[in-house]
């Protein structure tokens, strides 16, 4: 049902998407869809279903793997590949963001948990700076990664995936070779 509910969200947009049309289309009971959660939470789970396979995904772990430098390529390959799974759905995500309270609220969680577990993953790596800018380094490293620039390279500037992958694997050292000091400035 999370994934019937995903593939509509793609389609016809949060706002376009009733749980009656995703009761009707996963063959189910409207009942059987309410108790699966609220629209909100069904939007969450399919797009963590869409980006990291499994609609109760909390963190990166399973999706990226290792948090070492020498895993970087694999970790970046297999979040673009979690962010070009997800992207239609996360684009549905955004716009309902902007117009419901409560999906708001889920993004902004989102943004924060992100922000959380990649400082945790700098740190885990040893590659937090010291000071207290690791928050701001993760920021930076975040949108490198985020679905934002990954549509923005891919579906507006034409790169391939690949290409994408291998930029954003080589933007994530150069981030940790600017000297991010104590209050984030550089």
């Amino acid at each position: 049902m999370v994934a019937t509910a995903g593939k509509l969200f793609a389609a016809r947009g949060y706002a376009g998407t009733s749980m009656r049309q995703i009761a009707a289309e996963a063959g189910v009971s409207l009942e059987t869809v309410t108790q699966t959660g609220r629209k909100p939470q069904l939007l969450l789970a399919a797009f963590r279903d869409g980006f990291a396979g499994d609609p109760d995904a909390m963190d990166l772990d399973a999706l990226a793997g290792p948090a070492g430098p020498a895993d970087l390529p694999s970790v970046v390959s297999n979040v673009a590949a979690g962010v070009r799974r997800s992207l239609p759905i996360w684009r549905a995500f955004t716009t309902a963001a902007a117009a419901d309270a409560e999906v708001a609220a889920v993004r902004a969680e989102l943004a924060v948990a992100r922000r959380a577990e990649i400082v945790h993953r700098l740190s885990a790596a040893g590659l937090a700076p010291e000071g207290g800018s690791a928050g701001r380094l993760a920021d930076a490293i975040g949108l490198i990664t985020s679905h934002e620039a990954y549509d923005h390279l891919t579906t507006v500037c034409g790169w391939a995936h690949e290409e994408y992958v291998a930029w954003a694997a080589a933007a994530i050292p150069a981030q940790l070779t600017l000297g991010w000091s104590a209050g984030g400035r550089l």
